[in-house]
């Protein structure tokens, strides 16, 4: 089973997609975060200028996570992904598969650097951590992120 990346706008967005986006903001940051600043708590509003690609993750035509490419920090040619898989799909190597796709399409559009963020806080930071590494990216002491030229 291959998951499906479509690429939608924020008017696109079902009202349970952006409550995901939002609870999963608020979550991180109730586990610890204090960063008030998270695209993720405005990525609907103050912020949807920011987002360079919003995709529908799906998977066998059913809605199963969003994900998100935002410029990380002031790099050129730098891109941070922020992936929200649903609970109930969670442990299925879904992420892998979305990662990789996105990568492909970011590709396509130019030399780029993906980055991930993992905060301290994240009760998934190990499993993440481990993923990433699994496919190729490395840990930038220097910007806090795992970061792969694509």
């Amino acid at each position: 089973m291959t998951v499906v990346l479509l690429e939608i706008t924020q008017r696109q967005l079902t009202d349970f997609e952006k409550e995901s986006i939002l609870n999963h903001a608020i979550d991180l940051h109730l586990l610890g975060s204090d960063e008030t600043d998270n695209a993720g708590f405005d990525i609907i509003e103050a912020k949807a200028d920011k987002v360079k690609h919003l995709f529908r993750i799906t998977l066998q035509g059913e809605n199963i996570g969003v994900m998100y490419v935002l410029p990380f920090k002031d790099l050129d040619h730098h891109f941070e992904m922020t992936i929200l898989i649903y609970e109930k799909f969670r442990g299925k190597h879904i992420t892998a598969d979305a990662v990789s796709q996105l990568e492909t399409r970011m590709k396509s559009i130019a030399k780029v650097t993906l980055c991930a963020t993992v905060r301290e806080h994240n009760p998934l930071r190990q499993d993440l951590t481990k993923l990433l590494l699994r496919l190729g990216y490395t840990y930038s002491p220097e910007h806090m992120a795992f970061m792969k030229k694509l």
